[in-house]
């Protein structure tokens, strides 16, 4: 890497570092005018600036360290937004579900801005797949945690006891029939 290189590199992420500064001073500021205390209720945002910031380094960090970066700040902001919503609405019990958008969509999300910032369809592609995953999975998991297992402690009444069987039923019909339709296909 030449100097001009590795200057052009720490500008992008001083850019980065000092927009986030910026961000984060402008929130303790507007906290601070509306007499909120931001460690009560904006603790999350020490959460999410810092993944914000690893995101950001990642997008102009070269090769395969700028994809991990971008991963993990990925990683680290989704957990950030997640426990924001969590800390609004005092619902911490969906983590049972929650870390699927922690786990897969946070790197998802690096994966991706990394492949569209860079012209890398590969990345963007794998990228959107990862999302794709974990919305799903956390779409899924909510349904049997939320409406089944009852973690939320609302009841869904009988019906929501049901869910469960029919969803695995069909799943399972899905599977066979698309086995069996190959089957037919193939002879």
């Amino acid at each position: 890497m030449d100097n001009d290189e590795a200057k052009r590199q720490w500008r992008g992420g001083e850019t980065v570092l000092g927009g986030l500064l910026l961000l984060l001073g402008i929130l303790v500021l507007a906290g601070q005018a509306v007499d909120v205390d931001v460690g009560e209720v904006g603790w999350p945002f020490f959460v999410i600036v810092p993944g914000l910031g690893l995101l950001g380094l990642g997008l102009t960090a070269a090769g395969r360290v700028g994809e991990v970066l971008a991963m993990v700040g990925g990683v680290i902001s989704v957990n950030g937004l997640v426990l924001l919503v969590q800390n609004a609405t005092d619902r911490f019990d969906t983590w049972a579900y929650a870390w699927t958008l922690v786990f897969l969509v946070g790197p998802g999300i690096g994966r991706w801005l990394v492949g569209v910032v860079r012209g890398r369809g590969d990345l963007a592609a794998s990228g959107g797949w990862l999302m794709a995953v974990g919305l799903a999975g956390f779409l899924g998991l909510a349904v049997v945690f939320e409406v089944v297992v009852g973690i939320g402690g609302r009841g869904y009444g009988p019906a929501g006891r049901y869910v469960l069987a029919a969803l695995l039923i069909l799943a399972g019909l899905v599977l066979l029939s698309r086995r069996l339709l190959a089957a037919r296909r193939a002879s």
